[in-house]
This record gives structure tokens, sequence and C-alpha cells, in this order.
């Protein structure tokens, strides 16, 4: 499948930057959407719509979890389902770990991972339902190159990189959770991307200019990248060719130190084989 004619597509942080690009690339490819976010996207709603889309909104922040059920009943009541949720509402806070106050640490976890969980909870029984009657199910999480290690070449946004961090298991254990019933669960990975508060940085300091512009990608070349991932199932959508090096020197020093392990004799009957039968699981068992 290449486009989502159709497919109703619910987009959390869809009023500006990546979000945006998300809403804008579901609707060309047949969608319809709904955009969930902390701001009006009342403007951009009717921008869309003179454009011909079929679009609505409605404000809610996802670390409250209150706010995320109002959102999923009135997409259900506007749209009759939920196909496709792009769980998208960032946030970040600058400075290392020892030096960021609490409050905004708290901030960032509470809506780039408390509030992805909450997203994934609520909407996945819309999800579950599409896939059971055959439609379209997918969740698309967004994380970032901060997902997939600490990136050594910018400034220490150390919370943040923590946060999407985190995405990645969150979209790993989705993965597992919700695959079996017909759902695609991706994580998106870009990289810098030229949105509005990118692209004031760079117009407010050169260098900051110098030091981005080499590297960035469009939201609009994000976004498709992200859909075009989505639909054939790649689990990590890494979008920018220069998260390569140090993701994979992340991978390679994993492996490195897993393999510090004793290996465990293939003839012994163990449960943690590989094989992924939690019936074989003594907690799951006991239940």
């Amino acid at each position: 499948m290449t486009d989502l004619n159709d497919a109703v597509v619910v987009v959390t942080g869809g009023a500006t930057g990546i979000g945006l690009a998300l809403v804008r690339e579901a609707v060309q490819r047949g969608a319809r959407v709904m955009i969930v976010d902390v701001d009006d996207a009342s403007e951009t709603v009717a921008t869309l719509r003179r454009e011909g889309a079929t679009v609505e909104s409605t404000i809610a922040n996802v670390a409250d979890v209150a706010d995320v059920r109002r959102a999923a009943a009135e997409t259900i009541e506007r749209f009759g389902g939920v196909d496709v949720v792009c769980n998208n509402a960032g946030t970040a806070a600058f400075g290392m770990l020892q030096d960021v106050r609490p409050e905004d640490a708290s901030r960032v976890l509470g809506v780039n991972v408390e509030g992805a969980y909450h997203v994934i909870h609520v909407f996945a029984p819309a999800l579950l339902e599409s896939a059971a009657v055959g439609r379209p199910a997918y969740l698309l999480n967004t994380g970032s190159e901060h997902s997939l290690g600490v990136p050594p070449f910018v400034e220490p946004i150390s919370i943040y990189t923590v946060s999407k961090y985190a995405v990645l298991g969150l979209t790993m254990t989705a993965h597992r959770d919700l695959g079996p019933a017909g759902i695609g669960v991706s994580m998106l990975a870009p990289g810098w991307t030229l949105t509005e508060n990118v692209r004031g940085l760079i117009e407010a300091n050169p260098e900051s200019a110098a030091a981005i512009m080499p590297y960035a990608q469009e939201p609009e070349e994000v976004a498709t990248r992200a859909f075009d991932g989505l639909l054939a199932g790649t689990r990590v959508i890494a979008t920018n060719s220069h998260s390569r090096a140090f993701a994979m020197e992340h991978a390679r020093n994993l492996m490195i130190d897993i393999q510090q392990l004793p290996v465990v004799d293939a003839t012994e009957d163990h449960l943690h084989d590989g094989s992924g039968d939690v019936s074989a699981c003594p907690v799951a068992g006991g239940r």
C-alpha cells in the first residue's frame, strides 16, 4: 500500500513542524485527518480545507490522559474510527542531566514518554478494531536520531535524548504487543529538520546556521519517508544519512558488550531461547 485513501489518520503535535508535514502528507495520500495539538490549529485546518482536505482539530495535551481520551472520542465521533496514529507530540529542554531543572525534566518526560504511552493506550482499541475488519492499521511513533544513540555533535539536550531513546523501547514493545493483531508499528527517527523552531534558531544565530544547514532536511522529505517506511513495514525509519555513523558505532558497542556474555549451550532447554514463546514464561503462566 502506498496511499491511505479514505483512512482516518490522527496526528498529535500536528499544528506545526514535522507534525504538520505528516498531516499534509497524509492528506496527499487520500486520508482524512484529525490534528491533536496543545495549541489551536484552527488556522491550519482552514488553510487545508481550502486546499480540499478533510481535516478536523482538537486541543489536547498528551501528558493528560483525560485529554487524550476526549480527543479519541471526538475523532471517532467525527470519522467513525481510527486507522493510523502518528504519535508525534514532543518537547525539549536544554542542558546536561546534572544541570536541567527537575521540573523541566518532568515536563519533557511527561510529554515525550508518558504522553506517547497515553496515546498508544487510548487509541489501541480503535486500531485493533480497524485491523480486525481489514482496514489499514498503523502506529507511527516520532522518535529522533537521539533514539539511535547519544549524538556527540549537538549541544546537550540530555533529557530529550533520554526521552527519545525511551521512544525506541516503547516502539519495540508496541510492535510485540500490537503487531500480532495486524497493526504495523514503526518509529520515525529524523535528524535536524527545518521546522519553524529550527529555522528561527538558524536565522537568529549564524553559528547555528553553519552547524545545522549542511545536515538539515525539509519537513516534507521527512514526512514522505515516514509514510513510505510505515506502509512498507520498516521498524525504524531513519531519514538522515548523517545519523548513520554514530548510530552504527552505538550498535557496535552494544553488541561488543553483549558478546562478553558466555554462550549458552544450544542443546540446553531454557526459557530465554529467543523463540518468543510467552506461554513458557513462568510469570505469565502464574497469572
